[in-house]
């Protein structure tokens, strides 16, 4: 649209970025829509247009040709003085941007809550999708925020923590090709979740999986609720494999008691395994979490077991080496 050409303003202003000395509007749907155009329950922001188009490919482009919205025309905004006139730029629904996805962005642009290796995922996880080249294009940001994404879940098996939102940051790692977290994610969600669907049908199939799969894969979702809820089909069957290999793989070793050069010491591997280890791992479910549970091993008090100095070293650095090698299988077994 012509700059020139005048066009009405709708919506409700956003409480803080309003700025009264901004020189562009700009439009976010509250809620998205299957329709290119259609919006619903729009949110206004009046920003300084040379921060956006600064930072941002899509704001440098569109702020080229952004139409405009007059004083005389607003419907309820007192904020625009009869006669002035100021660039409007709307961010049209198929964009997938969602109006807490920008308010994160705009956090971070204006330092009310920038990025650090505090930040929460969430937070995070907002700024990687609104400054994506599949939105709003703020090409350095999306980077920083990669960054602290992969920084917040585990790439290697030592040491191993769980994160939280397994099925979100998978959906992120796919949309946005960040494959050195994904073996972690998919090795929690092997040991966390069931990894399958929640509601089925009498076939077993899930009831609203389609309807799911179509919102998660185009990015339209109404209900915040249900954004990430659901995993591909093609993620639920990686983590059956993955779920078989390591049980394949880590049962005899789990069930095996290590023997060392010593036979005293093999005596109190003998004697002490199944009491310390495999009842340990059968009453928590260590039998299908390897890394973890070679981890128990490792710290347990072998020497107050009755273990030579010797042979408790040399356990723990092939219980160590034992969990490389288990990640480095996974890459198989999830194919």
């Amino acid at each position: 649209m012509p700059a020139s050409e005048a066009i009405e303003m709708r919506g409700c202003q956003h409480a803080k970025y309003w700025f009264d000395d901004g020189s562009v509007i700009v439009t976010i749907s509250q809620i998205l829509s299957k329709s290119r155009d259609s919006a619903e329950g729009a949110v206004l922001f009046k920003l300084h247009s040379s921060l956006l188009a600064r930072h941002s490919t899509y704001f440098s482009r569109v702020l080229d040709g952004a139409g405009t919205v007059c004083g005389e025309e607003r419907l309820k905004s007192d904020n625009l003085a009869a006669g002035s006139c100021i660039p409007m730029v709307t961010v049209l629904p198929a964009l997938g941007v969602r109006v807490d996805d920008f308010v994160s962005l705009l956090e971070h642009l204006y330092h009310d809550t920038p990025l650090s290796s505090k930040t929460p995922f969430t937070h995070v996880a907002s700024i990687l999708r609104v400054s994506s080249p599949s939105q709003l294009d703020f090409p350095r940001l999306h980077e920083l925020a990669r960054g602290y994404l992969e920084a917040m879940f585990p790439s290697g098996p030592l040491p191993f923590t769980h994160p939280s939102h397994l099925e979100e940051v998978l959906a992120l790692t796919r949309t946005y090709k960040i494959g050195s977290i994904r073996k972690g994610i998919y090795y929690s969600l092997v040991t966390t979740t069931d990894f399958e669907p929640e509601e089925v049908d009498e076939k077993g199939e899930d009831v609203n999986r389609d309807d799911k799969l179509s919102q998660h894969q185009n990015g339209i979702v109404e209900d915040p609720s249900t954004r990430y809820a659901v995993l591909l089909p093609a993620d639920v069957e990686r983590c059956g494999k993955l779920m078989a290999g390591i049980v394949d793989h880590f049962t005899p070793i789990l069930f095996t008691p290590p023997t060392t050069p010593h036979i005293a010491c093999t005596d109190v591997f003998a004697d002490k395994w199944m009491s310390l280890v495999i009842q340990s791992a059968i009453s928590d479910g260590g039998v299908y979490k390897p890394l973890e549970t070679l981890e128990f091993v490792k710290q347990l008090d072998w020497a107050a077991e009755g273990l030579c100095p010797a042979c408790v070293r040399e356990k723990r650095e092939e219980w160590t080496e034992e969990q490389v090698v288990v990640w480095e299988k996974m890459d198989g077994w999830i194919g």
